[in-house]
């Protein structure tokens, strides 16, 4: 089993880890909230403005599944669950390159 330091370490990394997934799906959100406040382009700016804030709310949400299972990964002594890093940086390339394709269109 991990003496206390490694595990404490461990947790507050992970807690670091969760904090950045919120951080960035925050900064996306707020990204669509000003594209569809502050866009010309009409519904395709509100369009773009509401994918955007969507795929924040899901990054926020899957940084938090991802926390907890590292964190009960942890405090069970098991190895880390790795994956799905690449596919939610797919994802969110993904939404904010069809945004610019619908405000730009």
């Amino acid at each position: 089993m991990a003496d206390a330091q490694t595990r404490t370490r461990d947790l507050l990394a992970n807690e670091r880890t969760f904090l950045a997934w919120v951080r960035t799906g925050a900064t996306v959100m707020v990204l669509g909230l000003a594209i569809a406040k502050f866009g010309d382009a009409g519904n395709r700016a509100l369009a773009a403005g509401a994918l955007l804030v969507a795929v924040g709310a899901l990054g926020v949400l899957e940084g938090l599944r991802r926390q907890r299972r590292v964190e009960h990964a942890i405090e069970s002594d098991r190895p880390m669950p790795t994956g799905g890093e690449a596919v939610a940086a797919l994802v969110l390339v993904a939404t904010i390159l069809a945004a610019l394709i619908l405000l730009l269109v």
